[in-house]
């Protein structure tokens, strides 16, 4: 249930992780590639872990230093390899696996989310590997508004009552952030010069910048700047894809084909469309949306 009021001193901070972010990644991860038995793979994949790694960490101590008692993270890349572990800071907790029970599973738990290596939507001009959830989708719409993987996490946070104070990444997706949560606390760990190419600052002034700007995060969340990022029920999410996916028999009840590009699912709170759409689990009855019940309630007056 969304808590009545996120104005508490923040004790538990939630921290969403990526990698596509971070200062010194400027290529995709390897893990797919044709060269996964080589040792060039190891080195590429490792140089990743270890940069996505030191930007956790420092923004754990961000956290500490500001009186937070205890940061859970989620690593959000993939299928949840890619912080190393054994480097991990030791007053973290750590969620990764291939079966986590949702996208932002123990989100309820925690007073405020954090984002660390964060990259800018898909098609963003000039946004360093760019994208989406995935490389095979252009667009991702709630209620016809293009959005980030950080606007789905932070609306998934507004969900549980849950602001979300700051921000570390690309210098485009910081800006994009900015759109959806104006005061937001940023780190610009690189300026996009193309999809495979960044102007970087140096992966240890990036640590010590996101240390220092989660610290003053937590205090502006303390002082009550911060508000859950909550948008107008009902909820409909789009998925338009790169390449002709989806067939008019594989609509439904609250799930509305578009074209063979698009399909969009519907449900009543945020939650329960964004797990329709990527879990393909029905919204409880009292969840359940239809496009003419959003349409009504997102006409224009």
């Amino acid at each position: 249930m969304p808590r009545t009021s996120a104005r508490r001193p923040l004790k538990t901070v939630y921290l969403m992780t990526d990698l596509e972010g971070c200062a010194g990644v400027d290529d995709w991860d390897p893990r797919h590639a044709d060269y996964v038995n080589t040792a060039r793979y190891v080195d590429e994949r490792r140089e990743m872990q270890r940069l996505l790694t030191g930007e956790v960490n420092a923004c754990v101590d961000g956290c500490l230093d500001a009186g937070v008692e205890s940061v859970i993270i989620n690593d959000a890349h993939g299928a949840g390899r890619t912080i190393l572990v054994e480097e991990l800071h030791p007053k973290a907790k750590i969620i990764r696996g291939k079966s986590r029970p949702t996208w932002t599973f123990a989100l309820d738990r925690c007073d405020a989310i954090f984002h660390v290596g964060m990259h800018a939507r898909s098609d963003t001009p000039m946004g360093t590997l760019c994208h989406t959830m995935s490389n095979s989708i252009t667009d991702y719409r709630v209620n016809g508004v293009p959005t980030s993987e950080f606007d789905l996490s932070i609306l998934l946070a507004g969900h549980f009552g849950i602001p979300a104070p700051f921000f570390a990444g690309e210098m485009r997706a910081c800006a994009q952030a900015k759109e959806i949560v104006p005061n937001i606390v940023t780190v610009e760990t690189k300026e996009g010069m193309g999809v495979l190419c960044a102007l970087h600052i140096a992966p240890v002034e990036a640590c010590r910048l996101i240390r220092e700007q989660s610290a003053e995060a937590v205090a502006k969340a303390n002082a009550g700047a911060f508000e859950p990022v909550v948008w107008k029920a009902p909820y409909k999410l789009e998925v338009q894809m790169r390449d002709e996916t989806y067939k008019p028999e594989q609509a439904g009840p609250g799930k509305e084909w578009i074209n063979r590009h698009t399909m969009a699912w519907y449900a009543q709170d945020l939650l329960s469309v964004f797990e329709f759409s990527v879990y393909d689990r029905q919204p409880a009855p009292k969840a359940r949306c239809t496009p003419d019940i959003w349409k009504r309630a997102h006409k224009k007056r």
